[in-house]
């Protein structure tokens, strides 16, 4: 203690500074815990406008928060200021706040987007099972698969080489049952991209560049608006892993292997940890109504809210369809949505959902698989979200239209 050679003026001083700085590193470590903590809107409903803030400001909020803490617990060390249980009990909780979102966001979920390993047939057929749903995407004739309980704890998978010579990558949200392609450049512009928060049931990714939330649902930056030129997307459909080991034999599977306990033992236990906690939450949100983070502005119960859709949108004009109304309606259907004609199918042979731009002038009678029809090769629809849970589709796009048929059909009906 220094508070010898301290006046009483002095330590009215140092105890006002005390108080100021450790309210203020409270606060900002209390607003990146409530906004980013993930686990809080289990309990509380976080305003999405609260949660961008605080994205655009994490550098910000945590440096307060430790900076805050610490000044105070070195006030109170060397010259006495406020009382020790206090200044303890904050350094705890603060560090926490601070601590758990910092750490579930960068360790936890650590960043593949140029990092993922991805793995021959042969190697994926010792960790799938052969009915396990894959989100597949491909370009210039290589594909890659991607399981869901490998992806969701990276949440952004790609290499350095990107797919088939483009830069391509995989973002998957658990939330939404949704995995989804996107080159990542805008304007030209490649994006350092990371995962750090939810909000609506839909993973939000921050640009490293700008500092910008980016909705996956929408890849737009916020602050360039949905309507803007975002990430552009790039066609993903699902299907059965063994019926993507028989469409692309060459093909990849990406997987998330846990370090082995030799060779990192905190990793090994620190993933593993990660995976119960996993399961423990999407589990109960794949299987029931309920939803584990009720922050959704639309609701429409035309459908079980976990449902899964084929949706997509062409411009503003959005549709939705549910694998039995494409299977009722013999396994094809010709639909205008926006200014285009659209082919939505399904390939028993390789169970898989397919949406196709037909731009062909007359409707099209049969379609395979890779979208050889007979009126020639189709090219698949960016846009769709394959196999999203309709109540967070609906959220994104509450003017969709559900199991749109063509005029005729539907006056029948």
């Amino acid at each position: 203690m220094n508070n010898m050679f301290i006046g009483n003026g002095g330590k009215v001083v140092l105890e006002f500074i005390y108080w100021v700085v450790l309210s203020a590193g409270t606060w900002a470590a209390f607003i990146y815990f409530r906004d980013l903590g993930d686990i809080t809107q289990v309990v509380m409903n976080v305003s999405r406008e609260n949660m961008l803030k605080a994205i655009r400001n994490e550098n910000r909020l945590v440096a307060t928060g430790l900076a805050g803490t610490g000044m105070a617990a070195v006030l109170h060390l060397f010259w006495g200021a406020g009382p020790a249980w206090l200044t303890l009990t904050m350094a705890l909780v603060n560090g926490f706040m601070v601590g758990f979102p910092w750490i579930w966001l960068h360790v936890g979920l650590r960043n593949q987007q140029q990092s993922a390993t991805y793995y021959p047939i042969e190697e994926a057929e010792k960790y799938l099972r052969p009915d396990e749903s894959v989100i597949v995407i491909e370009n210039n004739g290589e594909a890659r698969a991607h399981p869901d309980y490998h992806i969701k704890r990276p949440h952004l998978a790609g290499t350095p080489e990107g797919l088939g010579g483009e830069n391509i990558i995989m973002t998957y949200c658990c939330m939404t049952h949704l995995g989804h392609g996107f080159k990542p450049e805008i304007g030209g512009e490649q994006l350092d991209l990371e995962v750090i928060a939810q909000h609506g049931n839909n993973l939000i990714m921050k640009d490293r560049g700008t500092g910008e939330p980016i909705q996956q649902m929408y890849g737009t930056r916020e602050c360039d608006g949905r309507d803007s030129n975002g990430m552009q997307e790039w066609p993903t459909f699902r299907m059965p892993f063994k019926a993507f080991a028989k469409a692309y034999p060459q093909g990849k599977v990406f997987l998330n292997k846990i370090p082995k306990f030799t060779r990192n033992p905190v990793m090994f236990l620190f993933d593993h940890l990660v995976e119960i906690v996993f399961l423990w939450a999407t589990v109960p949100h794949d299987r029931t109504q309920s939803l584990l983070c009720d922050t959704m502005d639309h609701k429409d119960c035309r459908l079980h809210a976990k449902e899964y859709v084929w949706g997509f949108n062409v411009g503003r004009d959005s549709v939705a369809y549910t694998l039995d109304a494409i299977r009722e309606n013999g396994d094809l259907i010709n639909v205008r949505v926006g200014d285009r004609d659209i082919v939505v199918s399904y390939d028993p042979q390789y169970q898989s959902v397919g949406v196709y731009y037909n731009d062909s002038g007359a409707p099209v009678s049969s379609i395979d698989f890779r979208g050889e029809s007979n009126r020639g090769p189709l090219r698949r629809v960016e846009t769709v979200k394959a196999g999203a849970y309709w109540c967070v589709w609906i959220n994104y796009f509450p003017e969709t239209d559900l199991n749109r048929l063509p005029e005729a059909l539907q006056a029948a009906a």
